[in-house]
């Protein structure tokens, strides 16, 4: 099955993993704003402020903005969305069945600047990669069922009741034997 059609066949896991590459993007680049408003606030010891008296947007000394405090609102925004960049890393997690590594490898993107962008190509890489190896699997799995069946069909009905005594013998003895 092509990789799209993969895609399209499970909803759940498109949904899931658009989820976390938005949210993988958001993050980072708030981290990255998070970043240069540290930069300027502890080196400079400036602060952004919108709206003020300065103009639209303008440099300010450190507390003394009067209008809307950018560098505080990039602070919360980002704080916030990486709560919800890791409800979308622990619901790809959980639809993958990942081991807790990965989701522990996708919640450090949000903290390290430029990691969650690096996660998240790897990690949308590794889902759908996983997502084709679990299909091919799956289609192994239902044409070994269908050769059975064919060989089931196949049997006599002499050679049906002495393949079932053969297997309720070997169930026997290893019922035994676990005893």
């Amino acid at each position: 099955m092509p990789h799209d059609a993969l895609l399209t066949a499970n909803p759940g896991f498109r949904r899931a993993l658009r989820f976390y590459q938005v949210t993988a993007y958001v993050t980072g680049i708030l981290l990255l704003l998070l970043c240069v408003e540290m930069f300027l606030k502890y080196v400079f010891h400036l602060e952004v402020e919108a709206f003020g008296p300065f103009g639209f947007i303008a440099l300010v000394q450190e507390d003394t903005t009067t209008a809307l405090n950018l560098s505080l609102w990039v602070l919360i925004v980002h704080g916030w969305f990486y709560v919800v960049y890791l409800i979308a890393s622990y619901v790809l997690w959980q639809q993958m069945r990942w081991p807790i590594v990965w989701l522990i490898a996708m919640a450090a993107g949000g903290i390290v600047p430029f990691l969650s962008f690096i996660t998240e190509w790897f990690m949308s890489r590794r889902a759908k990669r996983d997502l084709v190896l679990r299909e091919e699997q799956r289609l192994a799995e239902a044409g070994e069922d269908e050769k059975l069946r064919a060989f089931e069909a196949s049997l006599s009905e002499t050679e049906r009741e002495q393949l079932d005594a053969d297997v309720q013998q070997s169930l026997a003895e290893h019922q035994r034997r676990t005893k």
